[in-house]
């Protein structure tokens, strides 16, 4: 790949203060490695703390916070949270619902009276995304180009049908939570941010971690985000994403040293009981996991009871690491037998003009056609626009890789069909190509 050894010189790891003395070198060396061939194809930059039994193992960071000024990325780099922040919003409602501000089963009629069926709505609809109040991401006004205050936010929920009866169904809503954020300050008598900080972030000395009200204020010690771009290793800045219209459900932020914190707090220490952890937060016995993906930012959160491991990953980067905070703790504890991410060696020879991969598909994911060209400087590239353009990075042994989808693709000699697979190999999100023909 050209310029491969001023990328990897470019994109060195920075070691963090830690204690991970008491996690096998191998194991170290093992995330290090896993972690870094990301960060080589701009798939990842940001920051990893892994704690076992209450022991910080492992903690690195990776890449720059800003590329352009050349940044590192660092202990105390804030990361927007994307959905996670609906964690730390779940836990500011199941500390409310401990100290009896409200009940689960409470309609949201005494603080919404107008809003539709607000006499039937419930709190554990709000939690549980059963309330069919609309996702805010499908409507026009709610695609994120625009800066929406949440009163401003639920006025337009109200002016829309809910999709289905309270209740008797289940779909991901980012309007629920605003809808939920509202109620917070309502209930708490406060704005938003006085409220979380009220109920979790003061209370656990959260004080890298807040609800952003408008993304053109500078965030101090905040990352810039990114994604992969047109060539291997490249990074470029993502749309412009207001994420205070995600109020509650996408709109805060944090270091992976206060996300620890919140989650030792939260799944070792009571903060947040047993029964709310279930209910309203959804740990099972398998432990919780919560993820969140924003224009330049990706969040993870986990933690498995069964070997007591939390990881934290926040990212910088709008690359989708699926199963990602799974695999590092797999690293982590040993159990690499079922990791199944594979190596990703490029071919760096230059793509020809009669390379089979080039020509005009029509996608499973999409009604729009995509295109597969070749730039100037031999490099694949896939997309119909130039606006939704990425790179496709042709592997060792035939395969390419699809960076900002995490995803491996191959190609069928004789149909000419690829198939797209995540990197982790869970099959959700695979998707085919189908070449079309003139």
């Amino acid at each position: 790949m050209a310029g491969r050894g001023l990328l990897l010189l470019f994109l060195t790891i920075a070691s963090l203060p830690t204690s991970a003395g008491t996690l096998a070198v191998d194991r170290q060396r093992a995330i290090d490695a896993f972690v870094q061939q990301f960060v080589d194809f701009a798939m990842f930059d940001g920051n990893i703390i892994v704690d076992i039994g209450g022991d910080v193992v492992y903690e690195r960071s990776f890449g720059y916070a800003q590329v352009e000024q050349q940044v590192p990325n660092n202990a105390a780099t804030r990361f927007h949270l994307a959905s996670v922040s609906k964690t730390i919003t779940d836990a500011a409602v199941a500390r409310m619902l401990q100290g009896g501000v409200f009940a689960l089963d409470a309609a949201i009629a005494p603080y919404l009276p107008g809003f539709p069926r607000a006499d039937e709505i419930t709190i554990e609809h709000l939690v549980k995304h059963t309330s069919g109040i609309p996702h805010t991401n499908r409507q026009p006004w709610g695609d994120g180009t625009q800066s929406l205050t949440i009163d401003e936010i639920v006025e337009r929920l109200a002016e829309l049908p809910l999709d289905f009866e309270p209740g008797t169904d289940e779909a991901y809503s980012n309007g629920g939570y605003a809808v939920l954020a509202k109620i917070l300050e309502l209930a708490g008598e406060g704005t938003l941010s006085e409220v979380l900080h009220a109920t979790v972030f003061e209370p656990l000395g959260m004080n890298d971690s807040g609800h952003v009200t408008d993304v053109r204020t500078p965030v101090p010690k905040k990352a810039t985000g990114y994604e992969p771009g047109l060539h291997p290793g490249e990074r470029r800045h993502t749309r412009y994403y207001a994420i205070e219209s995600r109020p509650g459900g996408g709109s805060l932020y944090s270091t992976t040293g206060d996300m620890l914190t919140f989650m030792r707090a939260v799944f070792r220490q009571d903060f947040v009981n047993a029964k709310l952890r279930g209910i309203v937060m959804g740990e099972d016995d398998s432990g919780y996991l919560s993820q969140g993906r924003s224009p330049g930012f990706v969040a993870k959160a986990l933690y498995r009871p069964e070997d007591d491991v939390i990881v934290v990953s926040l990212s910088n980067s709008y690359a989708v690491p699926s199963d990602w905070a799974a695999a590092i703790a797999d690293l982590a504890t040993g159990k690499v037998e079922i990791n199944p991410w594979p190596e990703l060696k490029p071919d760096g020879r230059p793509i020809g003009t009669d390379d089979p991969r080039l020509g005009s598909y029509q996608s499973s994911y999409s009604d729009v056609p995509t295109v597969v060209s070749r730039d100037d400087a031999g490099n694949l590239v896939m997309g119909g626009t130039h606006d939704a353009r990425n790179a496709l990075i042709p592997l060792v042994g035939g395969d390419f890789l699809q960076p900002i989808y995490y995803q491996l693709c191959q190609q069928d000699k004789n149909t000419r069909i690829f198939t797209c697979t995540m990197l982790s190999g869970e099959e959700r999100y695979t998707s085919t190509h189908t070449p079309l023909h003139d």
